[in-house]
């Protein structure tokens, strides 16, 4: 016998020393291992979920675009003001105009800058024992690129969970799972298969989080009003305040030449700080916008009661 004779398959597997009905069903068993489950769709209809719980629901650090917010109205009443350590620094500029008219033979002017004299003035503490009745009106307010922590949710409790309209398409499942006693499956196929229901005693979830972040086109609430609330205290940082008043101006007029000083008187205002005290806070607002919101979200112990559902519909089940 040649060699290609003796290394053909016949007579390499009369060569072993198992008989050849034993390779044969071991390879039908090798093949129905390697086999998957294939099911076109599984439909249900409806269904309930009792006693739903999620025991932590963890919010990340949330992304807001912009914030937006619509005709403010705000007020303070019967408000009390100190002012600490107050300084003051009054600046005085001084400019110098001119004038020469020669009639026909033409006129000249001008202005010359005097430089400035400063005169500080030390305050120490004032004190405004009413401020009256403040209102303020603010058209809008844009506050863009705002971080937000999120506190975790705990114990969240949902209740009964209604299903409907529930479907799974291209399902593939491995069959290694699957073995049935004394009996050898080679290829089945089913069209349709229904069932009239299913139950289940619980359900449960370690844990579940989408892989991209939770991103919310916006939010808006419209006429909200805040109201009256009495502010035992607050105190301020240290700030300064600039105020500038008009020219006041001395001339002399000579006829050919007419002359004049103008002052220009400046108040700069250093404030330590102001502490309000016993006001009374307001506010009403037209509309807040929270816009491009985006946070990451993740679920933590999932649970649930009894699970019931209803016309359970399988179609083309490939194994």
């Amino acid at each position: 016998m040649s060699l290609k004779e003796r290394l053909s398959a016949d007579n390499l597997l009369d060569s072993l020393p198992v008989s050849r009905d034993l390779l044969t069903r071991l390879g039908v068993l090798g093949a129905q291992v390697s086999r998957k489950i294939a099911i076109d769709q599984v439909s249900v209809q409806d269904g309930t979920l009792s006693n739903l719980r999620v025991d932590k629901v963890t919010l990340g650090s949330a992304s807001i675009g912009n914030l937006h917010v619509e005709n403010t109205q705000a007020s303070v009443d019967s408000a009390k003001a100190v002012l600490n350590q107050v300084r003051t620094i009054v600046e005085l500029g001084f400019r110098l105009d001119w004038k020469i008219d020669l009639g026909w033979l033409g006129s000249w002017d001008g202005n010359e800058d005097m430089g400035s004299l400063d005169v500080p003035v030390d305050l120490g503490t004032i004190t405004v024992p009413d401020l009256g009745n403040i209102d303020l009106q603010i058209p809008a307010i844009d506050i863009p690129g705002l971080v937000a922590q999120m506190k975790p949710i705990d114990q969240l409790n949902l209740g009964n969970l209604d299903l409907s309209g529930i479907r799974l398409d291209k399902l593939g499942l491995p069959s290694a799972g699957l073995s049935v006693s004394g009996m050898g499956i080679g290829e089945l196929s089913l069209s349709s298969l229904s069932v009239p229901g299913a139950n289940g005693e619980a359900l449960r979830v370690n844990r579940a989080a989408p892989t991209e972040q939770l991103v919310l086109p916006g939010a808006s609430l419209e006429n909200i009003s805040i109201p009256s609330v009495t502010m035992p205290a607050a105190t301020s940082q240290a700030f300064n305040v600039d105020a500038t008043a008009s020219d006041k101006s001395l001339g002399v007029d000579l006829g050919i030449l007419k002359v004049s000083i103008a002052v220009t008187p400046t108040v700069h205002l250093n404030v330590g700080s102001m502490t309000l005290s016993d006001a009374k806070l307001g506010a009403t607002l037209g509309k807040v916008s929270l816009n491009d919101i985006s946070l990451p979200v993740a679920l933590e112990g999932i649970s649930g009661g009894e699970l019931g559902l209803n016309s359970i519909s399988v179609n083309k089940l490939t194994f």
